[in-house]
């Protein structure tokens, strides 16, 4: 069992159970998929091909290219061009990543202070934010060459939950740094969720 799943079920599903009384322990919310997707301006394949080069060395996973369901005249974009590239991690693969997020990669930006989500929270059940340089991926790194025209990798992370307050709870409980979350109607500032760049790592704080 990777040690996310294991932090998952022997701290987080039993805080919610005291918190929000659940008569039965599988209600409790929990991350369903991480979706990651690239979007590409010029279409040609010097710009798909590291794309998808990218999003596989990131995730150990195939991606696939998404294309347009209508055409844009305004953006000379034909019916059923590729658009960009995306990919939908499950399981293990999304343990995995998720880890390397907060463990490696938040770590090494500059004055990181959390992610901030592009907007309220409107839909409870999931929240998404962008990552601007990719080139943080080591495995991206090592080929600066390829790599250094990518676009922002848009993340979206789907959950389980049937309300703010779970996505709340969630958030805070597996160490995720959002600089800021939804409660209620309100965008308000979330200290509990930040990391703590300087000093320990939130997640070596996990009870094995």
């Amino acid at each position: 069992m990777h040690f996310f799943n294991h932090h998952y079920q022997n701290t987080i599903k039993p805080d919610f159970l005291l918190k929000f009384n659940y008569k039965n322990i599988f209600l409790a919310p929990k991350i369903e998929k991480i979706n990651l997707n690239f979007g590409i301006k010029e279409v040609n394949f010097k710009n798909i091909l590291p794309t998808l080069a990218s999003l596989e060395l990131m995730t150990n996973q195939k991606a696939a290219l998404t294309c347009s369901k209508m055409a844009n005249i305004s953006l000379k974009i034909r019916k059923g061009v590729p658009v960009g590239c995306k990919v939908t991690l499950r399981n293990l693969n999304m343990s995995l990543f998720l880890t390397k997020l907060i463990l490696i990669i938040f770590p090494t930006i500059k004055l990181f202070e959390g992610v901030t989500l592009k907007k309220s929270i409107e839909q409870y059940k999931s929240f998404s934010f962008c990552l601007d340089d990719v080139l943080i991926f080591t495995e991206l790194e090592q080929q600066y060459e390829l790599f250094k025209s990518l676009p922002k990798l848009d993340i979206s992370i789907t959950t389980t939950a049937n309300s703010i307050q779970e996505l709340n709870n969630l958030i805070i409980s597996s160490r995720f740094p959002v600089k800021i979350v939804c409660e209620s109607n309100s965008m308000v500032e979330c200290d509990l969720a930040k990391v703590e760049v300087e000093g320990s790592n939130p997640f070596f704080r996990f009870n094995f």
